[in-house]
């Protein structure tokens, strides 16, 4: 493989991974706590990062082994079939042509750091090809859906944040008609071709999420003085909930090859050790915030932390450098989803920039009426994660692995490949059912319910005060 470009500073790397990773759905983090108890998330974050992080560096392993093969496949023009397809044979046309791995190297690149990682991504092999090797067909298919759903997710997750502070600035106004002030201007940045433009907001958005991070601590530790510490510890109940949001908060096995990529080919044995050490670092920046924020505010934590900042000048910045950062974050988002989606619809005479601009749009409308049904981003962020963060961090990384590796696999990996699959489909399950029970909480019987007598203030959050109720999240 050619060194091309990429990053060669460890610092940069691990500054590249760090971002990728932390993001605003950190700042649900201290409700997941209100709801699951300090201990029991403390457990589901640390066994959750550890397993994660063993699923992706697994993906790419599944990249080496396959890069192996396809090197083999250029010297002697060996082919091998499944299930009646040429799949190295395509598959070495898609690398070698590189309009695929382009097209999503760019986009997952971009998601945080731009121009920078979509460049070197260009000939590598993406999540979706490690699917089409492993599965055929249906593999990549499997893949393109759950990064289309779980993209669509996240960027609900954003026009909920944004909306929700954008009602504490300017009370006259509904969450809702927000929401529809936004899908106009949101509409125009989705039908840019290019991202490049954009690459300056992404770069503020990191920094403000940082400072929002900051500002939050500064305010818990400020605060946790004159607030009764909660004294939950563990729920049961709780439990289905804090894994979906951990899950959620962990997702990053979408853009691992992408980040792998960005890093130039001579320095990649670096890569583990970096990526290892930050998700370390991220793990406890995620365990510290949720606890300090739990805390602080207690029966009152809302499912966004910056709704229990204080009025005054900081709190105030903080919401409104977080609101135009994710807003203008929301289309780099949604490119990998407007990409995927066009190439898998618009095909032949159908593939124009006027179709193209038609299918982008209906893509903002989608989130837009997503996010006036689901209007709770704890509810939303539990779903996503219970469901396609799940499928694509665990269920598919384990079953890529054991067909990749299935004429070299050990007994060790072979049980570890089995507990990722079996785990993910029993966590998907239960999680999934959570979510829809805070949704349609009429379809659960009444025996089901846990009720605690709760003390928290009605929130802005309309669906705030029936899931604690549901889950027992108020205390006596």
């Amino acid at each position: 493989m050619h060194d091309g470009g990429g990053a060669t500073n460890p610092v940069k790397i691990f500054a590249n991974i760090f971002i990728s990773f932390v993001g605003a759905g950190g700042l649900g983090l201290p409700f997941a706590f209100k709801t699951a108890g300090i201990l029991e998330g403390v457990l589901i974050l640390g066994f959750v990062s550890v397993v994660s992080v063993k699923a992706m560096l697994m993906l790419i392993d599944c990249k080496y082994k396959l890069e192996e093969r396809l090197d083999v496949r250029r010297k002697f023009k060996i082919v091998s079939k499944v299930k009646g397809e040429d799949v190295e044979e395509e598959l070495l046309k898609g690398v070698e042509s590189s309009e695929a791995s382009a097209q999503n190297g760019e986009a997952s690149g971009q998601r945080r750091k731009g121009s920078d990682e979509s460049a070197s991504s260009k000939n590598e092999i993406d999540y979706s090809d490690v699917g089409f090797y492993a599965l055929g067909s249906k593999g990549k298919v499997i893949v393109d859906i759950s990064i289309v759903v779980s993209q669509v997710g996240f960027s609900c997750a954003y026009l909920i944040f944004i909306s929700s502070n954008l009602v504490t600035f300017v009370p006259g106004l509904s969450k809702n008609g927000w929401i529809g002030l936004m899908m106009a201007p949101l509409t125009l940045l989705c039908l840019l071709r290019h991202l490049n433009r954009l690459a300056i907001f992404s770069l503020f958005a990191d920094f403000a999420n940082m400072f929002a991070y900051s500002v939050v601590f500064w305010f818990d530790f400020e605060h946790v003085q004159n607030v009764r510490i909660h004294p939950k510890q563990m729920s049961l109940v709780g439990f289905p909930f804090f894994l979906g949001i951990a899950f959620y908060c962990y997702e990053g096995a979408g853009m691992i090859l992408a980040l792998e990529s960005s890093v130039l080919a001579s320095k990649r044995p670096k890569f583990r050790k970096i990526f290892i050490f930050a998700l370390v670092v991220v793990t406890t920046l995620y365990i510290s915030f949720g606890v300090c924020g739990y805390l602080s505010f207690g029966p009152e934590t809302e499912s966004i932390i910056t709704l229990n900042l204080p009025e005054g000048i900081i709190p105030e910045l903080v919401k409104s450098c977080l609101c135009f950062s994710l807003f203008f974050t929301y289309p780099v988002m949604m490119f990998p989803v407007v990409v995927i989606m066009e190439n898998r619809l618009l095909q032949g005479t159908y593939k124009s920039t006027s179709t193209g601009n038609v299918l982008r749009s209906g893509m903002v409308l989608l989130t837009g009426i997503v996010v006036i049904l689901i209007p709770n981003i704890a509810t939303l962020m539990a779903l996503v994660g219970a469901t396609c963060c799940t499928l694509l961090a665990f269920i598919l990384p384990g079953i890529f692995h054991m067909r990749i590796f299935q004429e070299s696999l050990t007994r060790g990996q072979w049980v570890f490949d089995v507990f990722l699959i079996v785990m993910g489909i029993i966590a998907a399950c239960f999680g999934t059912w959570d979510a829809l029970k805070r949704l349609f909480p009429g379809l659960v019987p009444e025996s089901l319910i846990f009720l605690t007598t709760s003390e928290s203030p009605a929130t802005t959050d309309d669906l705030q005060a029936l899931n604690a109720l549901m889950n027992g999240t108020g205390e006596t």
